[in-house]
């Protein structure tokens, strides 16, 4: 009898087992390291008094401003005599000057009485003047000729003689921190204007190789690299051959030809450097254009993180304008003592207490800004990450980094007590980073090889003792809410090249974010320290000896505009360091989960043998079942960080 019933279509096999994975971001409402907290806030009372007894006690006149023969202090205890002026001894001496073709020449010239300075209203500028100065035969002062000098930085008569200047140079030389402070204060007080520009120039340049990153950063990685080889050997070429040429100012006796040639050699070998890193690592390079592009899409997608190096600029800056502020106070609370030309301070042992523990709170604070803004950014960052990609884009709310912000206040302690401990053991942690991953960095390199296996005994001590000790461990704060020192072991071992799924991101970011972090900073400094220079040398108002702007040394405005440039790029690429190490530890932790919690896959039952036509007449033959709903999971990585892995991971197979 035949059935009047149409066989049911089986529904599948066993359905699949999968639990999607539950939020990344752990959110915390308690302190963590409250006794750090306790101490933070001690240190911080100390350092408060210290500013307090300092404000009380100091006079930063006594740093910057002239002093006579007798220890008065030009402006300060003779305040309508600013200038000082050093009078000729009585007695001719043979001064050695340099001479372009006959070489260093013995000439017979009336010599500078160093040891005697006299404060004046005015730099004399001929010899029909006189002034009151010292006379070693009667023991007293008395009226003797003048010469011909310029006023430098409204506080000291410099000689218009390249003899008498040169004099004046050498004895200067013995105490070069005396000559640079000073002269980096008067020139600041006269191209303060250009320095504020310069500031603006890094930020435009900073901003704009953020902007040029996502759409085309190959091409901008090795343009870079290329600037940052070209730049530093023109630039290091230049100075060697101005060295041979009166110096970078066009003047023979300014004292900065030695000076020259030695920035001049150090460019050169900044140059050689980064050529090594062109031709030895492109490997690593290749790998910094994959970062680049996430890291690019993370800070433009979540805008807020651009105001970043705007908020980091400006808690450095008027940290580091009150800190130097209180500490040229702090200074200037010791006993002056002259010693010729220069002064030099001698304090009390209590004295020197508060100065060295003024010196550790600005390091520990310096770092403590570092770690705030890591761990805002990390927490964006994570936020950013941790969002499902939802037709190529991802949602996220608006102003990520102020919920990042927000956060820091459960983390004070966490935050503080890291940022101690990172800050007095980095010196050996890079050396220690250099040392454990040189065989990973160059490849097949036998050197650097030899030198990881020759050093393998250091290799332990990192891992059980510095390896967390960094940055990964603010990182991993802002995800998990841990407290610094369980963020940093567990981020330590996350990243640890025994496991498969942190090797990739530990890898990545030590071989990509410091090419772009360096080469931006290297590029935005070379350029601005450049402009600088040529405003300096160039523009009339600049170097004209009668302008009220006159800027006698260029050398140093030069110095001190580079160093601004740093400062300002500095800030910029932290933030797009801080987002790109924050997204590899993100990737491990995807990683991690898609290792534990893998994504099952369906697999159809074996399908029956055939059978012979004459049995097929007689009996039906079972319909293939239905496979279920296949498990999906949330995509969470970037596409370039995903594809990275992806090869990684088959590589590793």
């Amino acid at each position: 009898m035949w059935s009047t019933k149409y066989e049911k279509v089986p529904e599948g096999g066993e359905k699949l087992n999968y639990t999607p994975p539950g939020p990344f971001l752990a959110e915390r409402h308690n302190c963590t390291d409250p006794i750090c907290v306790v101490f933070f806030f001690l240190c911080l009372g100390f350092y408060g008094y210290i500013m307090s007894y300092a404000l009380q006690n100091g006079d930063p006149r006594k740093v910057y401003h002239g002093m006579d023969g007798q220890g008065q202090l030009c402006g300060v205890d003779l305040p309508t005599k600013p200038y000082v002026f050093w009078c000729q001894s009585e007695s001719g001496a043979n001064v050695t000057v340099s001479h372009p073709v006959a070489g260093e020449v013995a000439i017979p010239i009336k010599a500078l009485d160093l040891a005697h300075p006299v404060c004046v209203e005015t730099c004399p500028f001929s010899v029909a003047t006189q002034t009151m100065c010292f006379s070693k035969a009667s023991g007293n002062y008395q009226l003797k000729e003048d010469y011909s000098t310029h006023a430098v930085a409204h506080r000291y008569c410099l000689p218009q003689s390249e003899a008498l200047l040169e004099q004046f140079n050498n004895k200067m030389d013995e105490h070069p921190a005396n000559k640079y402070f000073e002269s980096a204060i008067g020139e600041i007080r006269n191209g303060w204007k250009v320095l504020c520009a310069v500031a603006g120039v890094a930020f435009i340049l900073s901003m704009l190789y953020l902007l040029l990153i996502e759409c085309m950063a190959g091409c901008l990685i090795w343009s870079c690299l290329a600037c940052l080889v070209v730049l530093p050997g023109a630039a290091g070429g230049y100075l060697i051959y101005a060295d041979s040429h009166g110096g970078l100012d066009g003047m023979p006796s300014s004292g900065d030809s030695g000076t020259d040639l030695k920035l001049g050699i150090a460019c050169c070998v900044v140059a050689a450097l980064f050529f090594c890193v062109c031709t030895c690592m492109h490997k690593a390079v290749s790998k910094a254009i994959e970062v680049v592009k996430a890291s690019a899409d993370c800070m433009f997608s979540c805008r807020s993180l651009l105001l970043e190096p705007i908020l980091n600029l400006t808690a450095r800056v008027g940290f580091w304008l009150l800190t130097a502020a209180g500490f040229v106070y702090l200074v200037s609370v010791g006993e002056v003592r002259k010693s010729k030309i220069y002064r030099t301070f001698t304090y009390t042992d209590e004295q020197q207490i508060y100065i060295a523990f003024a010196i550790f709170m600005w390091i520990w604070l310096n770092d403590f800004i570092t770690a705030v803004s890591q761990y805002a950014i990390a927490n964006a960052s994570a936020r950013w990450y941790f969002t499902e990609h939802s037709g190529g884009t991802k949602k996220i709310g608006s102003c990520l980094l102020c919920q990042g912000y927000c956060n820091v206040i459960f983390h004070i302690g966490s935050l503080a007590f890291g940022s101690l401990i990172i800050a007095f053991t980095r010196p050996l942690r890079i050396l220690m980073v250099v040392v454990v991953f040189a065989g990973e960095m160059s490849g097949n390199n036998p050197v650097c090889r030899c030198i990881s296996g020759a050093c393998a005994c250091c290799l332990g001590c990192f891992e059980s003792t510095l390896q967390h000790l960094c940055k990964n461990a603010f990182i991993d704060m802002a995800i998990t809410s841990k407290s610094f020192c369980a963020a940093g072991s567990n981020a330590a071992k996350l990243l640890s090249p025994k496991n498969n799924a942190g090797a990739a991101a530990a890898l990545a970011n030590v071989g990509a974010t410091w090419i772009f972090t360096l080469s931006g900073l290297t590029f935005v400094t070379t350029v601005g320290a450049m402009i600088t220079s040529y405003v300096m040398v160039n523009v009339e108002i600049f170097n004209t000896p009668s302008s009220k702007h006159y800027v006698a040394d260029p050398m140093v405005m030069t110095f001190i505009g580079g160093a601004i440039c740093f400062f300002v790029s500095m800030c910029v690429m932290l933030v797009f360091d801080a987002v790109s190490d924050s997204l590899f530890l993100c990737l491990a932790y995807d990683q991690m989960e898609l290792k534990n919690n893998p994504v099952p896959v369906w697999k159809a039952p074996p399908k029956a043998p055939p059978q012979s036509a004459f049995a097929s007449m007689f009996s039906s033959q079972a319909p293939e079942p239905k496979a279920p709903t296949p498990a999906r999971r949330p995509q969470f990585a970037h596409p370039p960080l995903e594809a990275m892995n992806s090869q990684r991971a088959q590589v590793s197979h």
